[in-house]
């Protein structure tokens, strides 16, 4: 259960900063309702466990289709969201959307990088000491 919590947490963080930029970029109106922000952590949350399938522990699953499952799934749960929230979705929409989910990926990615070059770097100086 903490891993899906840390999960769903994790993707509203990211949902979060999305939708913030859109309303820095004038993509989204800049007045938010409670149905709004509910219904975006709700989306990113689910977004972020359906990360899960990322997860190193599931490696049953091809990396290609994980990416298809888990873009198909975001778009599906965005989708809902926009429909929900009475927004128009049309040719932009999709640019948008496109555009976003590679920023993201880059961004998880970036801090993945990051991650595991800190965690190497302990290894190195834990390594160092012991020798």
């Amino acid at each position: 259960m903490t891993k899906i919590l840390r999960y769903a947490i994790r993707g509203v963080s990211y949902g979060a900063v999305a939708y913030l930029l859109l309303i820095a970029f004038h993509v989204a109106p800049d007045t938010v309702s409670s149905k709004v922000v509910v219904s975006l952590f709700l989306a990113s949350g689910a977004i972020g466990v359906l990360s899960l399938i990322f997860d190193s522990d599931h490696e049953e699953v091809a990396w290609p289709l994980a990416f298809a499952i888990h873009l198909v799934g975001t778009a599906a749960l965005i989708l809902l969201l926009m429909v929900y929230n009475n927004w128009s979705i049309g040719l932009a929409f999709w640019i948008e959307f496109v555009l976003i989910y590679v920023i993201v990926w880059v961004v998880v990615m970036l801090d993945q990088h990051l991650r595991v070059s800190q965690i190497n770097q302990a290894l190195k100086q834990r390594a160092k000491h012991k020798s």
